[in-house]
């Protein structure tokens, strides 16, 4: 304890730096009225706000606008740009897919396709550059929490339409199944605030409220995907939170049960034990009333043919759904409802490998950093981010996600807060860390 008690005597540490320990508090100047650390706003974050903003809440026409006010950022930014290992692991796969859409017999526009994969590597390029501390990144993420409940959220419970009894909203949130996936991965910063102990009591609650919220749109919509990838990416966290904290967990299963008594109809339970039906190919046609599991199940037969007949290059990017009219005249031009056979179908094996990888890469690097820092809000905040990425990853085996913009909005955010995490400290924090230690 003698280093904390030194380095408590040479001043505070300098503003927004590594994640902070109970034997280390902030100082009250350097924390915002919402109890997160103070940051400097850059071109580049306002310009990551906006687009952000844009696509999130799918209301203005500002995504274009908001990428080239953060490009013109990192242009005049005084730091050195920085280009992860996974940015160009994802460059590479955009290499890859762009040979095969070329070269395949299929392609009716390359170009289209390719520059929609290489407008994703320029954002993850611009979120691992904006966000430099952790004031930054937990107040994107808040950012982000917002834009989300506000919009699709709220839209949703209170003027959604419906499809077969399942929730939905418009846009890119029209599906069910995306919609489901797409609270899983805000569900994560939720719970980060929730239960981080920085933020003051009112954001708390605020990501409390929100995760409720996102839970009833994802149960409403009845999505067994996105069911099924939040058990296996919060079931295991929430298990030990009620071991380590019964009372706790015991209020917040109460509210919680009241809630969901109250808002979800009997038939979202009758869809979701269908799941059951959905092991065996015998039983599947019985897992739901409109056969859409039957269907997948055809579709996925499709795509493995697909596969196997074009196993290097795929069949091009975008194409898949084609291509699946032409392998199954009876099921039409559909979407392979998996993210894997979809990479695997479009850009082959060496294309599915690279973006796995990129994947894996992330998070083993967010999870090796967490694991040697100090306990802090922002590693709090981050292994719930985790935990939700890795939902909307099992949720992926039912769904087409490989070209959405958010999860890849989240593996860069989690490259940030890993990268922050295992960045050298100050004296003081040195300190601090051999104490916590």
């Amino acid at each position: 304890m003698g280093s904390a008690n030194n380095s408590s005597q040479s001043g505070p540490p300098p503003k927004d730096q590594s994640p902070s320990s109970p034997l280390l508090p902030r100082p009250a100047g350097e924390v915002s009225w919402l109890g997160l650390p103070r940051f400097q706003w850059s071109l580049a974050l306002i310009g990551l706000c906006v687009f952000t903003f844009s696509v999130v809440t799918v209301r203005l026409p500002g995504a274009e606008a908001g990428v080239a006010i953060a490009v013109v950022g990192l242009i005049l930014q005084r730091d050195k740009v920085r280009v992860p290992f996974p940015i160009w692991l994802y460059g590479a796969f955009v290499l890859w897919a762009s040979v095969g859409s070329y070269v395949s017999p299929y392609s009716t526009d390359p170009l289209t396709q390719v520059l929609e994969r290489l407008k994703l590597l320029v954002i993850m390029l611009i979120v691992v550059n904006a966000l430099r501390t952790e004031g930054q990144i937990r107040f994107y993420l808040l950012f982000f929490l917002a834009c989300f409940v506000l919009s699709p959220v709220r839209g949703t419970l209170m003027g959604g339409d419906t499809i077969f009894g399942r929730a939905r909203w418009n846009q890119i949130y029209s599906n069910p199944n995306d919609l489901a996936a797409l609270c899983v991965l805000a569900l994560g910063m939720a719970l980060g605030l929730t239960y981080s102990e920085q933020p003051r009591i009112l954001v708390r609650l605020g990501g409390a409220i929100s995760a409720f919220l996102l839970l009833v749109v994802i149960l409403l919509t009845q999505s067994r995907g996105a069911f099924i990838g939040l058990v296996a990416g919060f079931g295991p966290a929430m298990i030990w939170s009620a071991l380590k904290r019964p009372g706790r967990m015991l209020v917040s299963t109460a509210v919680l049960a009241l809630v969901i008594g109250y808002t979800i109809p009997a038939d979202v339970w009758e869809r979701l034990a269908g799941i059951e039906k959905m092991t065996s190919t015998s039983t599947i046609a019985e897992a739901d009333p409109e056969g859409s599991a039957e269907q997948r199940f055809g579709i996925q037969q499709a795509a493995w043919k697909i596969f196997l007949d074009n196993p290097v290059l795929g069949v091009g990017l975008g194409n898949y759904p084609l291509v699946n009219g032409l392998y199954a005249p009876q099921l039409g031009p559909r979407d392979t409802h998996n993210t894997y056979l979809n990479l695997a179908a479009e850009v082959g094996l060496p294309g599915l490998m690279i973006w796995c990888a990129l994947v894996w890469s992330v998070l083993r690097y967010a999870y090796r950093s967490r694991r040697q820092a100090v306990p802090g809000a922002l590693a709090t905040q981050q292994s719930w981010v985790e935990r939700a990425l890795w939902g909307f990853l099992v949720a992926g085996m039912f769904g087409t996600y490989g070209a959405r913009t958010f999860p890849y909005l989240i593996l860069a955010v989690l490259w940030c807060s890993a990268t922050l995490l295992v960045a050298p400290l100050p004296a003081s924090g040195n300190g601090a860390r051999a104490a916590g230690r």
